[in-house]
């Protein structure tokens, strides 16, 4: 198993919608080039298509490794211990429990990397599965 505390590229990304649950697999590709690391991460975003309401859902690697989803249209964030996170050679799994898409139409979603909360990659195109 690749290090974890190592942050890589992103090189696919897929979100399985299911009931009550979203799962987000980001693809990973080679390591990415930083020093002085404190915490990195992998995340998406999406919106309905007059770019209102959806969802964030990420994962963060530091002290910890965590997950959240930050509900747009409510404010409010749920927040995932690393049981709920699997890291393996090829891609980091992100389960989200007890959580759903919101929408009826998804307009955007994209996904992203960064390290120390400045991205590194952007605009990253996700494979959406309902």
């Amino acid at each position: 198993m690749r290090d974890k505390t190592v942050p890589r590229t992103v090189t696919s990304v897929l979100a399985e919608v299911g009931t009550d649950l979203i799962t987000v697999t980001w693809g990973l590709g080679e390591p990415g080039i930083a020093s002085d690391i404190e915490f990195f991460g992998y995340g998406l975003y999406y919106y309905d298509p007059t770019g209102n309401g959806g969802k964030r859902l990420g994962v963060r690697f530091g002290e910890a490794v965590t997950a959240w989803i930050f509900d747009n249209a409510s404010a409010t964030q749920a927040n995932y211990d690393a049981s709920w996170v699997n890291v393996t050679d090829d891609a980091v799994v992100a389960h989200f429990n007890d959580a759903s898409l919101g929408l009826g139409e998804v307009g955007t979603i994209l996904a992203y990397a960064h390290i120390n909360g400045r991205d590194t990659q952007t605009d990253l195109p996700v494979t959406l599965l309902r």
